[in-house]
């Protein structure tokens, strides 16, 4: 097949050609702290950069992984200045008020954007990105992405068929939703990540098919249950860890019926302080037990953690029904892929961070669905065949913003890739300021901690805690909240709350008080922001951790870190003593 790039494919295949495993020192090695320094190309990897068509990357696994993640946002929101024509105040928005991105409400993004209007040509007497930028800088970013299929989901992000969302991330087929992220194809769920076909859950974690529950972790198919542990098939269980098809137990003692439920009433649930207790104590048992330390299911020559269903993938985190990757995480039946953060039903993916939706042969990309054959692509849908181009919609064949015809697209886009060869600047996925958000305020901040100096090293944005506005109303302190939602009246609608551990006021919204009612659950007294990332630590560091067995003592990856004081098993260990 004649090639549409020649002298861009001519200088890749010279490079290509030649390549064979070797170590390299990653450009970042004197900027972040959670460099590798010194990494491996490796047989493997070079298979997959002749695949995809591209050379090998200058920065380490782990420091591309944290440039992925923080042009990914986990929920958190701010008043920024409304920037639409003819519009004053403020919107809710998931762009930092530190950001220099000029951002419009959604209905004026919709009506009134025109992506045409900031094309332009590129000049080879100025370096790529620097262009790129001027127009990421000039083109307007909607305050929040949300899909057109989501409704009553003003404050939720990304997703889609979304109903009556409330701050979700990734809200999927599901309706009655708040504070959470990851939820396919469930309702009435509060406080949770990463949960599929469930209903009527509190406070849970990588759980799916179970049914009035609350505090599940890694559990499946569970009925009217408490404080679960890698749990299967359970029905009015309590603080349990590693059960298989049981029924009336309390911390893995088998009651009666009689005696399990007159326990549940000396229990106290209702309570705050009361489930506090409970919650500490589950925790403590949980060091006491087995954990599976990959968790690996149903896959076939895969290395990595939290893979299900999956085969051929390397160096993963958080696989889904995936074949043939490598360095990817967050994805569910994928494809053919490198270096892929947070993506579903896509091949051929390459550097990018939520991209997906049906996406075909896309590069060095972000926040973009449906699309296919291009690179440098924000915020795009509908596309194929276009390069560094923001915003559009249904096109193809366009070159930052401006639309060509097919023949001179691919002469131009030849062109521009040589260029961009020549100088050094193409293979790496797009400079931390090109951002939507502050890394203080994007995922790679859960797992990836930096302060403001290290942030500001990497070239990203760090956004300054902001105050909130007080006043006239009434706050309460943690201790002033009632312990129990049957103490709880219709004016706390009105006041804010102080979180207990970051001292920062919160309200609660009409919805999430029904929620508390309808299920005896009481007002918490942690803000909501601090609640989400409480609760992603759950799932591990987003590092593949190097441990040993401590049953078989052979050497085993597991998604828990090290540090923690755990009992971990390999999956084989594992499955041989509880399933």
């Amino acid at each position: 097949m004649e090639s549409k790039t020649p002298k861009f494919d001519k200088l890749l295949d010279e490079i290509l050609e030649n390549l064979t495993p070797h170590k390299r020192e990653c450009l970042q090695s004197n900027v972040s702290k959670y460099c590798e320094g010194i990494f491996e190309i490796t047989k493997e990897d070079i298979e997959f950069y002749k695949m995809l068509k591209v050379p090998p990357p200058k920065c380490c696994s782990v420091c591309r992984k944290i440039r992925r993640f923080s042009f990914v946002n986990t929920n958190i929101l701010y008043k920024h200045p409304n920037n639409a024509p003819e519009k004053s105040g403020y919107v809710i928005s998931f762009v930092p008020p530190i950001s220099a991105l000029s951002v419009y409400d959604v209905l004026s993004y919709q009506k009134i954007f025109e992506p045409y209007a900031y094309a332009k040509k590129f000049d080879e007497t100025i370096d790529f990105f620097s262009q790129f930028y001027n127009l990421r800088l000039k083109v307007p970013q909607p305050a929040i992405i949300r899909d057109p299929s989501s409704i009553n989901s003003e404050y939720s992000l990304n997703g889609r068929n979304l109903k009556n969302g409330y701050w979700v991330s990734g809200g999927w087929n599901s309706e009655d939703v708040w504070y959470s992220g990851s939820i396919f194809d469930s309702r009435e769920i509060m406080d949770c990540y990463k949960i599929r076909n469930s209903e009527k859950c509190y406070e849970s974690v990588d759980s799916r098919g179970s049914y009035n529950c609350s505090y599940l972790y890694f559990s499946e198919n569970c009925i009217d249950s408490q404080l679960l542990y890698d749990c299967r098939n359970c029905q009015n269980c309590f603080g349990c860890v590693n059960l298989r098809n049981r029924r009336y137990y309390l911390f893995n003692n088998k009651l009666s019926k009689e005696a399990y439920e007159k326990e549940l009433q000396h229990i106290h649930f209702k309570s705050r302080k009361h489930r506090k207790i409970m919650f500490d104590k589950f925790w403590s048992f949980i060091k006491t037990q087995p954990l599976r330390a990959p968790r690996i299911e149903h896959s076939k020559d895969v290395d990595g953690v939290i893979i299900l269903d999956s085969k051929n993938c390397h160096n993963v985190i958080n696989c889904e029904k995936s074949e043939h990757e490598r360095h990817v995480d967050s994805i569910v039946g994928h494809k053919d892929s490198m270096d892929v953060y947070v993506s579903g039903g896509s091949e051929k993916l390459y550097e990018t961070a939520a991209v997906g939706s049906q996406c075909s042969n896309v590069k060095f990309s972000f926040a973009s669905k449906f699309i296919t054959d291009s690179e440098f692509l924000i915020n795009c849908r509908n596309c194929s065949n276009c390069f560094a181009c923001i915003g559009l919609e249904n096109k193809s064949y366009c070159i930052l913003n401006k639309q060509y015809h097919i023949d001179d697209y691919f002469k131009e886009l030849d062109h521009i890739k040589t260029s961009m060869m020549k100088s050094d600047q193409y293979g790496e996925f797009l400079p931390y300021k090109f951002s939507t958000f502050a890394y203080n305020g994007s995922s790679a901040d859960m797992p990836f901690p930096l302060n403001k100096n290290e942030i500001q090293q990497l070239g990203a944005l760090w956004q300054p805690d902001i105050e909130i506005d007080g006043v006239n109303m009434i706050t309460l302190s943690p201790e002033e909240v009632p312990d129990s939602i049957v103490e709880v009246d219709d004016s706390i609608l009105t006041k804010a709350i102080i979180c207990e551990e970051t001292g920062k006021p919160f309200r609660i919204v009409n919805s999430e008080l029904e929620f508390y009612r309808k299920h005896n659950i009481p007002i918490p007294v942690v803000h909501p922001y601090k609640r989400i990332r409480n609760r992603n630590k759950y799932v591990g560091n987003r590092m593949i951790n190097k441990t040993v067995c401590s049953s078989c003592k052979k050497g085993i990856n597991s998604m828990y870190d090290t540090k923690e004081d755990l009992i971990l098993y390999c999956d084989e260990c594992y499955k041989r003593e509880f399933i």
